[in-house]
């Protein structure tokens, strides 16, 4: 199997879509293209910079894989009001792929090569253990991001986890685990 990568970046790992109900996607994919089983977290919050503007996003995202390639859903939560990477997008009623994303031992360093590479427009995103993450947009490809995700044990443990239950999955039993990130304590 060929790896799909980018010039400088490495392997992509996730294809990313922005849907209206994280529900009803994950039916459709189940349904339509078996594909499953699928984690739902939903409730996540992340303190994020886009933009020089501090954000707060606030979403439900679902998981599932097909062989190593994660295919993620996102629901964005904020208020229609609220600038977040994903606001354009739903403004112009682009449901869809938005963003593909890039494992990475330094997201930040890689962030900074995609910016010198035209990724002029970047969001900053911390989730609850300090790791950061990048989504980079080129004013060149305005309805696209990409994203470097910073390789620490939860990120390598989901995909790792992910991959494995996929590979193990016939199509029955459980076909989507919800987890309320809310309820969580994180440490």
């Amino acid at each position: 199997m060929q790896q799909l990568t980018a010039h400088g970046f490495g392997k992509v790992v996730q294809v990313a879509h922005v849907v209206e109900d994280v529900d009803l996607a994950m039916q459709r994919w189940l349904r339509l293209m078996g594909l499953g089983p699928w984690t739902c977290l939903r409730n996540i919050e992340l303190d994020a910079t886009l933009d020089g503007r501090s954000v707060r996003m606030r979403l439900h995202e679902a998981n599932a894989y097909i062989g190593d390639l994660q295919i993620q859903l996102i629901q964005s939560l904020n208020r229609p009001d609220e600038i977040t990477p994903y606001h354009d997008f739903i403004q112009a009623g682009h449901w869809g792929m938005h963003h593909i994303a890039f494992l990475s031992q330094d997201a930040q360093a890689d962030a900074a090569r995609a910016k010198e590479q035209g990724f002029n427009r970047q969001c900053e995103m911390r989730d609850p253990q300090g790791f950061r993450h990048y989504y980079c947009q080129s004013p060149e490809m305005p309805n696209f991001w990409i994203e470097f995700l910073q390789s620490n044990p939860g990120v390598d443990g989901l995909f790792a986890g992910g991959i494995a239950e996929a590979a193990q999955w016939d199509g029955s039993g459980e076909r989507i685990h919800n987890i309320d990130v809310s309820a969580l304590k994180l440490e």
